[in-house]
């Protein structure tokens, strides 16, 4: 009897379907994506090994699919556009923290004294946008104002607009920016 038995068909299942998710958003390696899978079935008695054996054909499931993929991919685009932030002395930070709440708490640890803003997306808008419901990001200027949050907001819209991403956002600084169509293709990390 192998170690797989011992697990039942629905934790098999949860296993599988939790570790997709996490391979699709594209952030973690495979053995961070196994550790995850015996956090998140921490009660149900997956061991890690088990879990590498859930994750590496998965693994490579996805790296065959990749292949196909076009060469510029919606992700790309957005990596361009934050590189364009960057550049401009916005704070960037993809896939960050797990909530907004933690993201805004903990964006400041991010700053230089010449950063005038940061945007970021959290680890649920990342897993949002990979299963097709577009991505939100959050923005702001480190001193608070509303006036300073907009002209972050408005300096976000333009570099995803100009990496030829389609953006919604009304403007205001109480509102998320919404980055939408959006296929979420991101290459697993090499």
């Amino acid at each position: 009897m192998t170690e797989d038995t011992l697990l039942s068909p629905d934790v098999l299942r949860d296993a599988e379907e939790r570790a997709r998710e996490l391979i699709r958003c594209g952030f973690q390696e495979a053995d961070e994506i196994a550790e995850s899978l015996v956090d998140f079935l921490d009660d149900q008695g997956l061991t890690e090994e088990q879990a590498a054996r859930i994750v590496a054909p998965l693994w490579q499931q996805q790296l065959a699919e990749q292949a196909g993929w076009p060469a510029v991919t919606d992700v790309d685009r957005l990596v361009e556009a934050f590189d364009a932030l960057e550049d401009s002395g916005i704070v960037t930070a993809m896939d960050f923290t797990c909530c907004s709440s933690c993201g805004y708490a903990e964006i400041g640890g991010e700053a230089e004294e010449s950063s005038r803003g940061f945007v970021f997306f959290h680890e649920q808008d990342t897993e949002r946008a990979a299963a097709g419901g577009g991505l939100m990001l959050r923005y702001g200027g480190f001193r608070g104002s509303a006036q300073e949050t907009t002209r972050i907001g408005h300096a976000v819209v333009a570099a995803l607009g100009e990496a030829g991403l389609a953006v919604r956002w009304s403007g205001s600084p109480d509102e998320a920016i919404t980055v939408a169509p959006l296929e979420w293709l991101h290459r697993l990390p090499e």
